[in-house]
């Protein structure tokens, strides 16, 4: 049993099973720490990025940790028909995050499947929207470790 922090590659690669696949991009912080202005994103394109985690008071050795993550989705369209295109553009690749991941069990260490917690707008532009769905899950860490 693990206290690393929680993987987030486990939603990427869940991410990357949505057939046919409609993102340019599945990244982490790491790509997502590249990008400077709404202009620098790939789209569609989808980043998963870490957030808060918080453990449940318990007794014994092993412990139920809550973990938040975001999924941030960018989308572009720079026709005139300014929100109504970009809300055409992202409402889908929203819902097929949510449906990818609402539900989903990332490891036999989880006690709760992936559940959506909120979503909201992040930035925009006339042509660029970038969405972020917030989710959590719960799991054990600690346990039995070697004692000398």
């Amino acid at each position: 049993m693990s206290s690393a922090p929680f993987d987030i590659s486990l939603i990427v690669a869940r991410l990357q099973t949505i057939d046919p696949q409609p993102f340019t991009l599945i990244g982490t912080v790491v790509e997502y720490s590249k990008i400077t202005d709404l202009t620098g994103f790939s789209t569609p394109s989808a980043y998963v990025l870490m957030g808060p985690e918080q453990g449940e008071p318990g007794s014994g050795r092993a412990q139920v940790a809550s973990m938040v993550f975001g999924v941030a989705i960018a989308v572009r369209n720079y026709s005139g028909d300014g929100a109504i295109a970009l809300a055409h553009e992202s409402h889908p690749l929203i819902g097929q995050v949510r449906d990818q991941l609402i539900g989903f069990l990332p490891s036999k260490m989880h006690t709760t499947p992936v559940q959506w917690l909120r979503g909201d707008v992040l930035d925009y532009d006339a042509g660029t929207l970038v969405w972020m769905d917030i989710f959590q899950t719960k799991r054990v860490i600690g346990g039995m470790r070697c004692q000398k």
